[in-house]
């Protein structure tokens, strides 16, 4: 039987009331560049339309993108972390396999 590939893991232990998930993958870390590109995208946009007087547009441009960057990313780090093992456990393994 596989073992599931996970790109992301808890931060913090089972029983600790912190739901925080960092990368351990490559695809993990993938994911956390395409959300930080399209938050900067986004950024970038609002701007360039409030220097052209566009301001609601630029701001409605900016809520989109970070409300559908936002989603995606939490969708994708819930569907793909290992919600037993944390990230700590991960450094762990890999410093043992090498």
């Amino acid at each position: 039987m596989n073992e599931r590939e996970y790109w992301f893991a808890r931060r913090y232990p089972l029983g600790d009331r912190r739901q925080a998930y960092a990368p351990v993958h490559w695809k993990g870390y993938a994911v956390s560049l395409v959300f930080v590109a399209a938050l900067t995208g986004g950024g970038v946009a609002f701007a360039y339309l409030g220097a052209k007087d566009d301001f609601f547009m630029g701001l409605a441009v900016f809520v989109g993108v970070t409300i559908v960057a936002g989603a995606w990313f939490i969708l994708t780090a819930k569907a793909n972390g290992d919600p037993v093992r944390t990230v700590a456990e991960y450094q762990k393994d890999k410093g043992q396999r090498v």
